[in-house]
Protein backbone atom coordinates (compact mmCIF):
# COMPACT_ATOMS: atom_id res chain seq x y z
CA UNK A 1 0.00 0.00 0.00
CA UNK A 2 1.20 3.26 -1.15
CA UNK A 3 2.50 5.62 1.76
CA UNK A 4 0.70 8.77 2.07
CA UNK A 5 1.93 11.79 3.11
CA UNK A 6 0.02 15.26 4.76
CA UNK A 7 -0.88 18.17 2.59
CA UNK A 8 1.22 21.00 4.09
CA UNK A 9 -1.17 23.85 5.14
CA UNK A 10 -1.84 26.66 3.99
CA UNK A 11 -0.01 28.93 5.95
CA UNK A 12 3.10 26.48 5.36
CA UNK A 13 2.78 26.63 1.63
CA UNK A 14 2.11 30.80 1.59
CA UNK A 15 5.54 30.90 4.09
CA UNK A 16 7.40 28.77 2.01
CA UNK A 17 6.22 31.15 -0.96
CA UNK A 18 7.52 34.44 0.64
CA UNK A 19 11.16 32.79 1.71
CA UNK A 20 11.81 31.67 -1.56
CA UNK A 21 9.90 34.92 -3.63
CA UNK A 22 12.75 37.02 -0.96
CA UNK A 23 15.52 34.82 -1.64
CA UNK A 24 14.87 34.65 -5.37
CA UNK A 25 14.17 38.23 -5.18
CA UNK A 26 17.07 39.65 -3.80
CA UNK A 27 19.34 37.39 -5.92
CA UNK A 28 18.05 39.20 -8.83
CA UNK A 29 17.95 42.49 -7.35
CA UNK A 30 20.93 42.85 -5.08
CA UNK A 31 24.03 45.29 -6.15
CA UNK A 32 27.33 44.04 -7.59
CA UNK A 33 28.62 44.77 -3.96
CA UNK A 34 26.18 42.16 -3.31
CA UNK A 35 23.37 44.39 -0.89
CA UNK A 36 19.93 45.73 -1.07
CA UNK A 37 21.07 49.13 -0.70
CA UNK A 38 23.96 48.86 -2.81
CA UNK A 39 25.54 51.02 0.27
CA UNK A 40 27.48 49.13 3.29
CA UNK A 41 30.56 47.17 2.81
CA UNK A 42 30.71 44.81 6.12
CA UNK A 43 30.50 41.37 4.01
CA UNK A 44 32.49 43.02 1.76
CA UNK A 45 35.33 43.49 4.37
CA UNK A 46 34.94 40.79 6.14
CA UNK A 47 35.57 38.37 3.40
CA UNK A 48 39.28 40.05 3.36
CA UNK A 49 39.74 39.88 6.82
CA UNK A 50 39.06 36.00 6.98
CA UNK A 51 41.55 35.70 4.39
CA UNK A 52 44.04 37.68 6.42
CA UNK A 53 42.90 35.56 9.48
CA UNK A 54 44.18 32.59 7.82
CA UNK A 55 47.22 33.99 6.08
CA UNK A 56 48.05 36.29 8.95
CA UNK A 57 46.43 35.53 12.16
CA UNK A 58 45.72 37.37 14.87
CA UNK A 59 48.23 40.24 13.22
CA UNK A 60 44.57 41.02 12.10
CA UNK A 61 43.41 42.34 15.18
CA UNK A 62 46.56 44.78 16.06
CA UNK A 63 46.75 46.58 12.32
CA UNK A 64 43.98 48.41 10.52
CA UNK A 65 42.14 47.10 7.63
CA UNK A 66 44.17 48.55 4.72
CA UNK A 67 47.62 47.23 6.12
CA UNK A 68 45.91 43.66 7.61
CA UNK A 69 44.03 42.64 3.92
CA UNK A 70 46.80 44.77 1.39
CA UNK A 71 47.04 42.46 -1.63
CA UNK A 72 44.81 39.55 -0.98
CA UNK A 73 42.27 40.69 -3.44
CA UNK A 74 42.57 42.21 -7.13
CA UNK A 75 38.67 42.76 -6.79
CA UNK A 76 38.49 46.54 -5.83
CA UNK A 77 35.41 46.47 -4.07
CA UNK A 78 37.39 44.77 -1.63
CA UNK A 79 39.90 48.09 -1.04
CA UNK A 80 39.31 51.51 0.84
CA UNK A 81 36.87 49.52 3.28
CA UNK A 82 37.76 52.14 6.31
CA UNK A 83 41.31 50.97 5.74
CA UNK A 84 42.27 53.23 8.99
CA UNK A 85 40.24 50.77 11.11
CA UNK A 86 40.87 47.40 12.66
CA UNK A 87 38.72 44.47 13.44
CA UNK A 88 36.96 44.44 16.59
CA UNK A 89 34.95 40.49 15.32
CA UNK A 90 35.64 37.47 17.03
CA UNK A 91 37.57 34.71 14.50
CA UNK A 92 33.87 32.33 14.38
CA UNK A 93 32.45 35.09 12.72
CA UNK A 94 34.86 36.08 10.32
CA UNK A 95 35.63 32.51 9.12
CA UNK A 96 32.31 32.27 8.41
CA UNK A 97 32.85 34.61 5.35
CA UNK A 98 36.26 32.43 4.45
CA UNK A 99 34.68 30.12 1.78
CA UNK A 100 33.43 32.15 -0.45
CA UNK A 101 36.14 34.61 -0.38
CA UNK A 102 38.57 32.01 -1.13
CA UNK A 103 36.43 30.80 -3.77
CA UNK A 104 36.22 34.26 -5.51
CA UNK A 105 40.00 35.11 -4.99
CA UNK A 106 40.71 31.94 -6.44
CA UNK A 107 38.65 32.78 -9.55
CA UNK A 108 36.31 30.34 -8.62
CA UNK A 109 33.50 32.97 -8.80
CA UNK A 110 33.44 35.80 -10.07
CA UNK A 111 33.34 38.62 -7.78
CA UNK A 112 29.71 40.00 -8.41
CA UNK A 113 28.66 36.43 -7.51
CA UNK A 114 30.98 35.77 -4.59
CA UNK A 115 29.32 38.96 -3.37
CA UNK A 116 25.72 38.38 -3.86
CA UNK A 117 25.94 34.75 -2.66
CA UNK A 118 27.49 36.18 0.79
CA UNK A 119 24.60 38.67 1.26
CA UNK A 120 21.75 35.68 0.12
CA UNK A 121 23.69 33.57 3.07
CA UNK A 122 22.71 35.82 5.86
CA UNK A 123 19.53 36.75 3.96
CA UNK A 124 18.92 33.45 4.60
CA UNK A 125 19.90 33.18 8.09
CA UNK A 126 18.18 36.13 9.21
CA UNK A 127 14.99 34.17 7.75
CA UNK A 128 15.87 31.46 9.86
CA UNK A 129 16.17 33.47 12.97
CA UNK A 130 12.79 35.32 12.06
CA UNK A 131 10.93 32.18 11.95
CA UNK A 132 12.68 31.15 15.42
CA UNK A 133 11.56 34.18 17.12
CA UNK A 134 8.22 34.45 16.00
CA UNK A 135 8.15 30.67 16.82
CA UNK A 136 9.25 31.28 20.37
CA UNK A 137 6.46 34.57 20.69
CA UNK A 138 3.89 32.63 18.96
CA UNK A 139 2.39 31.20 22.35
CA UNK A 140 1.92 34.05 23.68
CA UNK A 141 -0.53 35.65 21.62
CA UNK A 142 -1.02 38.70 19.48
CA UNK A 143 1.52 41.77 21.93
CA UNK A 144 4.26 39.21 21.06
CA UNK A 145 3.58 38.37 17.60
CA UNK A 146 2.67 42.26 16.47
CA UNK A 147 6.09 43.05 17.96
CA UNK A 148 7.94 40.12 16.15
CA UNK A 149 5.83 41.02 13.07
CA UNK A 150 6.77 45.00 13.01
CA UNK A 151 10.33 45.10 14.56
CA UNK A 152 12.05 41.70 15.04
CA UNK A 153 11.74 40.59 11.13
CA UNK A 154 12.10 43.59 9.52
CA UNK A 155 15.71 43.99 11.52
CA UNK A 156 16.65 40.81 11.01
CA UNK A 157 15.56 40.39 6.82
CA UNK A 158 17.32 43.81 6.38
CA UNK A 159 20.95 43.19 8.22
CA UNK A 160 20.85 39.80 6.23
CA UNK A 161 19.52 41.07 2.84
CA UNK A 162 22.61 44.01 3.15
CA UNK A 163 25.19 41.63 4.34
CA UNK A 164 25.44 42.27 8.30
CA UNK A 165 26.11 38.84 9.71
CA UNK A 166 24.63 39.84 13.19
CA UNK A 167 21.87 37.48 12.22
CA UNK A 168 24.16 34.85 12.66
CA UNK A 169 24.67 35.47 16.38
CA UNK A 170 21.05 36.34 16.67
CA UNK A 171 20.28 33.00 15.27
CA UNK A 172 22.09 31.04 17.55
CA UNK A 173 20.45 32.85 20.75
CA UNK A 174 17.32 32.16 19.90
CA UNK A 175 17.75 28.77 19.18
CA UNK A 176 18.90 28.78 22.81
CA UNK A 177 15.75 30.23 24.08
CA UNK A 178 14.30 27.57 22.17
CA UNK A 179 16.32 24.86 23.83
CA UNK A 180 15.52 26.61 27.50
CA UNK A 181 11.85 26.70 27.10
CA UNK A 182 12.07 23.08 25.68
CA UNK A 183 13.96 21.78 28.57
CA UNK A 184 17.38 21.23 27.30
CA UNK A 185 19.87 23.37 29.14
CA UNK A 186 22.63 21.29 27.91
CA UNK A 187 22.16 21.95 24.29
CA UNK A 188 21.43 26.16 25.16
CA UNK A 189 24.86 26.39 26.37
CA UNK A 190 26.65 24.96 23.60
CA UNK A 191 24.42 27.23 21.32
CA UNK A 192 25.12 30.36 23.90
CA UNK A 193 28.96 29.35 23.17
CA UNK A 194 28.77 29.60 19.64
CA UNK A 195 26.52 32.79 19.71
CA UNK A 196 29.53 34.51 22.10
CA UNK A 197 32.02 33.12 19.51
CA UNK A 198 30.16 34.71 16.45
CA UNK A 199 30.00 38.40 17.73
CA UNK A 200 30.65 41.01 20.33
CA UNK A 201 26.96 42.24 20.29
CA UNK A 202 26.01 38.36 21.68
CA UNK A 203 27.14 40.36 24.99
CA UNK A 204 23.40 40.55 25.13
CA UNK A 205 22.48 37.21 25.68
CA UNK A 206 25.37 36.81 28.86
CA UNK A 207 22.00 36.82 31.54
CA UNK A 208 20.80 33.70 28.85
CA UNK A 209 23.96 31.87 29.67
CA UNK A 210 24.01 31.91 33.09
CA UNK A 211 20.32 30.81 33.40
CA UNK A 212 20.96 28.10 30.82
CA UNK A 213 24.77 27.06 33.06
CA UNK A 214 21.95 26.89 36.46
CA UNK A 215 19.61 25.09 34.75
CA UNK A 216 22.21 22.50 32.85
CA UNK A 217 23.53 21.88 36.83
CA UNK A 218 20.38 20.96 37.98
CA UNK A 219 19.26 18.76 35.37
CA UNK A 220 22.90 16.88 35.64
CA UNK A 221 26.08 18.07 36.55
CA UNK A 222 27.87 15.65 34.20
CA UNK A 223 25.87 17.35 30.81
CA UNK A 224 26.52 20.69 32.65
CA UNK A 225 30.39 20.19 32.71
CA UNK A 226 30.87 18.85 29.54
CA UNK A 227 28.84 21.66 27.62
CA UNK A 228 29.92 24.39 29.59
CA UNK A 229 33.32 23.16 28.55
CA UNK A 230 32.73 23.28 24.82
CA UNK A 231 31.36 26.98 25.79
CA UNK A 232 34.30 27.75 27.61
CA UNK A 233 36.27 27.15 24.57
CA UNK A 234 34.11 28.95 22.26
CA UNK A 235 34.29 32.03 24.58
CA UNK A 236 37.61 31.93 24.68
CA UNK A 237 38.36 32.55 20.98
CA UNK A 238 36.76 35.56 21.41
CA UNK A 239 38.01 36.43 24.40
CA UNK A 240 41.50 36.02 23.33
CA UNK A 241 41.01 38.17 20.19
CA UNK A 242 39.59 40.97 22.79
CA UNK A 243 42.89 40.78 23.72
CA UNK A 244 44.67 41.39 20.90
CA UNK A 245 42.33 44.40 19.68
CA UNK A 246 43.38 46.09 23.14
CA UNK A 247 44.55 49.56 22.15
CA UNK A 248 43.14 49.07 18.81
CA UNK A 249 40.07 50.38 19.44
CA UNK A 250 40.42 54.22 19.00
CA UNK A 251 41.18 53.56 15.35
CA UNK A 252 36.83 53.75 15.22
CA UNK A 253 35.31 56.92 15.89
CA UNK A 254 32.62 57.54 18.83
CA UNK A 255 30.38 58.25 16.53
CA UNK A 256 26.86 56.70 18.52
CA UNK A 257 25.08 59.19 20.51
CA UNK A 258 24.79 56.99 23.19
CA UNK A 259 28.35 56.13 23.52
CA UNK A 260 29.42 56.29 27.04
CA UNK A 261 32.25 58.26 26.03
CA UNK A 262 29.15 60.59 24.99
CA UNK A 263 28.16 60.40 29.25
CA UNK A 264 31.64 61.87 30.32
CA UNK A 265 30.61 65.15 28.27
CA UNK A 266 27.54 66.29 29.22
CA UNK A 267 25.10 65.01 26.23
CA UNK A 268 21.67 64.23 26.67
CA UNK A 269 21.53 61.14 25.00
CA UNK A 270 23.54 58.72 27.40
CA UNK A 271 21.78 59.32 30.47
CA UNK A 272 17.97 59.43 28.91
CA UNK A 273 19.05 55.94 27.23
CA UNK A 274 20.15 54.76 30.93
CA UNK A 275 17.05 55.93 32.46
CA UNK A 276 14.75 54.23 30.09
CA UNK A 277 16.89 50.91 30.51
CA UNK A 278 16.53 51.55 34.54
CA UNK A 279 13.15 51.87 34.67
CA UNK A 280 12.31 49.00 32.23
CA UNK A 281 14.82 46.65 33.92
CA UNK A 282 12.80 47.53 37.31
CA UNK A 283 9.18 47.24 36.04
CA UNK A 284 10.55 43.71 34.47
CA UNK A 285 12.04 42.85 37.54
CA UNK A 286 9.34 44.03 39.95
CA UNK A 287 6.64 41.38 38.20
CA UNK A 288 9.96 38.43 38.38
CA UNK A 289 10.91 38.17 35.10
CA UNK A 290 14.86 38.12 35.98
CA UNK A 291 16.38 36.99 32.52
CA UNK A 292 14.72 39.39 30.82
CA UNK A 293 15.22 42.36 33.18
CA UNK A 294 18.84 41.81 33.00
CA UNK A 295 19.07 41.40 29.43
CA UNK A 296 17.59 44.99 28.71
CA UNK A 297 20.65 45.95 31.04
CA UNK A 298 23.13 43.85 28.99
CA UNK A 299 21.60 45.25 25.64
CA UNK A 300 21.86 48.74 27.42
CA UNK A 301 25.76 47.85 28.13
CA UNK A 302 26.12 47.01 24.41
CA UNK A 303 24.70 50.39 22.96
CA UNK A 304 27.02 52.26 25.32
CA UNK A 305 29.73 49.97 24.61
CA UNK A 306 29.68 50.51 20.85
CA UNK A 307 31.49 53.49 19.30
CA UNK A 308 29.50 53.06 16.03
CA UNK A 309 26.34 52.55 15.09
CA UNK A 310 23.53 51.63 12.63
CA UNK A 311 19.98 49.89 11.86
CA UNK A 312 21.93 46.70 12.46
CA UNK A 313 23.36 47.58 15.39
CA UNK A 314 19.44 47.29 17.24
CA UNK A 315 19.20 43.87 17.46
CA UNK A 316 20.46 43.40 20.92
CA UNK A 317 17.36 46.04 21.88
CA UNK A 318 14.89 43.49 20.90
CA UNK A 319 16.46 40.28 23.03
CA UNK A 320 15.10 40.94 25.93
CA UNK A 321 11.22 40.25 24.01
CA UNK A 322 12.44 36.83 23.14
CA UNK A 323 14.23 36.16 26.53
CA UNK A 324 10.46 37.27 27.81
CA UNK A 325 8.77 34.66 25.60
CA UNK A 326 11.05 31.76 26.68
CA UNK A 327 11.31 32.62 30.41
CA UNK A 328 7.31 31.22 31.48
CA UNK A 329 5.50 28.61 30.13
CA UNK A 330 3.00 29.23 27.04
CA UNK A 331 0.18 28.47 30.16
CA UNK A 332 1.07 31.47 32.10
CA UNK A 333 1.99 34.01 29.42
CA UNK A 334 3.16 37.85 30.45
CA UNK A 335 0.69 40.18 30.67
CA UNK A 336 -0.17 42.24 27.94
CA UNK A 337 1.54 45.41 29.64
CA UNK A 338 4.85 43.60 30.00
CA UNK A 339 4.82 42.98 26.03
CA UNK A 340 4.08 46.67 26.04
CA UNK A 341 7.23 47.18 27.99
CA UNK A 342 9.26 44.63 25.95
CA UNK A 343 8.81 46.22 22.95
CA UNK A 344 8.75 49.75 24.34
CA UNK A 345 12.51 49.52 25.37
CA UNK A 346 13.32 47.98 21.96
CA UNK A 347 11.45 51.30 19.85
CA UNK A 348 12.20 54.06 22.18
CA UNK A 349 15.72 52.69 22.83
CA UNK A 350 16.00 52.47 19.69
CA UNK A 351 14.83 56.23 18.78
CA UNK A 352 18.04 57.39 21.24
CA UNK A 353 20.50 55.45 20.50
CA UNK A 354 20.32 55.74 16.76
CA UNK A 355 17.72 58.63 15.57
CA UNK A 356 16.95 57.20 12.03
CA UNK A 357 13.59 58.84 11.17
CA UNK A 358 11.52 55.85 10.82
CA UNK A 359 13.67 53.98 13.84
CA UNK A 360 16.48 51.42 12.56
CA UNK A 361 13.86 48.28 12.00
CA UNK A 362 12.76 49.89 8.50
CA UNK A 363 15.20 52.13 8.07
CA UNK A 364 16.66 49.46 5.40
CA UNK A 365 13.65 49.83 3.62
CA UNK A 366 13.87 53.30 3.45
CA UNK A 367 17.47 53.83 1.95
CA UNK A 368 16.02 50.74 -1.15
CA UNK A 369 13.28 52.52 -1.90
CA UNK A 370 15.25 55.98 -1.93
CA UNK A 371 16.83 54.65 -5.21
CA UNK A 372 19.93 53.23 -4.14
CA UNK A 373 19.36 49.64 -5.85
CA UNK A 374 21.02 49.40 -9.13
Amino acid sequence: MARSFPRPSRGTALVTLLVVGLLGGHALRASPGGDLSNHYTDHLRHMAESQALVERGFDLYRQPYGEAARGLFPCPEHEGLFPDRTAPYPPLGLLLHWPLGALERAGYLAPATAHRWMTLLWLAVGLAASGLGLVLLRPHGRWALAGGALLLVPALVGSGANGFYDVAFMLAGTGALLALRGERPATAVVLLGVCAALHFRALVFAPVGLWALLAAWRAGKGRALASGAVAGVLVLTAAASAAALSGTLETIPADSPVHVSHLLRGKASPPAFLLLALGVFGYLLRHRYLWAALTVLTGALVALMDRSHGYWHVLPLVVPALVLAAERPASAPPAPRLWWAAWGWALVGALIAFRYPLTPYWQWLVDVMRGRVV
